[in-house]
């Protein structure tokens, strides 16, 4: 390129790239905050051609167009591959031979999306801790349960501070606690 690039021509470039990184985006079926990271890897692309433009053959804007929707056409293609490859699979996908069973339609509790984001999903072991926890609820004085609450939020000694109860009596009632969760079968965590 023989000139400098002007505001105007900027203002194009800039145009062109939004309008490219748009329909490239909807054609992927990309998040709208996704396509300015799309405009970007255009204007860059751009950048790396723009010493081949030659005024004399047309504008600037024609230039910027076909030079992006060419680098979109391979972006748009890289990014099917590295989805392709990633084997990406949407709930809503249907599965094959069968035209009305989506992929959420036949996923097991234990096969749930959680699962998936490492949350646990027995509903065996999901049933034992809320049968524990009802234990743990009954072998606990109903009196301590005010103690039990603070210290999930406190430690004993946070708590002490606070000068609702003596240091030594929380100890003592943490101490009983622990002997009558154990006598409910409940052993310590720690």
């Amino acid at each position: 390129m023989s000139r400098p690039v002007t505001p105007a021509d900027l203002r194009t470039i800039q145009t062109v790239a939004a309008e490219e990184a748009r329909r490239l985006g909807r054609s992927l079926g990309l998040l709208p905050q996704d396509r300015d990271d799309l405009r970007q890897d255009l204007l860059v692309d751009l950048l790396s051609r723009l010493p081949a433009y030659d005024p004399a053959r047309g504008t600037l804007g024609a230039f910027a167009r076909v030079c992006m929707r060419h680098a979109a056409l391979r972006i748009g293609e890289q990014y099917r591959q590295r989805r392709r490859r990633a084997h990406t699979v949407s709930l809503d996908d249907g599965l094959a031979g069968s035209e009305e069973l989506t992929f959420a339609d036949v996923l097991t509790e234990a096969d749930s999306y959680g699962s998936w984001c490492g949350q646990p999903s027995d509903a065996f072991a999901a049933l034992e801790r809320h049968l524990d926890l009802e234990r743990a609820v009954g072998a606990i004085d109903p009196e301590d349960h005010p103690l039990c609450a603070a210290l999930s939020r406190h430690t004993p000694h946070e708590f002490g501070e606070q000068r609702t109860m003596p240091r030594m009596r929380i100890y003592r009632r943490i101490r009983e606690i622990r002997l009558r969760l154990l006598a409910a079968g409940i052993p310590s965590a720690a």
